[in-house]
């Protein structure tokens, strides 16, 4: 069984290999996509398991759009993150 501590430490090292910026934090970090179409910020919430919020309009993040309670729910968020890293928004000249 992996602890929230060690899910957080994988979480911020793809972010990190991603070129995503990491707040530090451990039980409250965000990501801030200077360079990708997407923000994140991640907290364990108050039934111990982590919850991410997506950025959205009005300058805020939004309600938990996924929980990671496993090393499979991490996984598949890392995957989310390097997959959002590789598409990234592009503008026109």
């Amino acid at each position: 069984m992996f602890s929230n501590s060690d899910l957080i430490k994988i979480i911020k090292e793809v972010a990190l290999e991603q070129t995503y910026q990491v707040d530090e934090g451990n039980s409250k970090f965000i990501y801030l996509a200077n360079w990708h179409g997407v923000a994140f910020e991640i907290k364990e919430n108050s039934s111990g398991y982590l919850q991410v919020h997506q950025w959205e309009e009005n300058e805020r993040y939004g309600r938990a759009v996924y929980s990671l309670r496993s090393i499979s729910d991490v996984i598949h968020f890392c995957s989310i993150l390097i997959s959002s890293s590789n598409i990234r928004a592009k503008r026109q000249s």
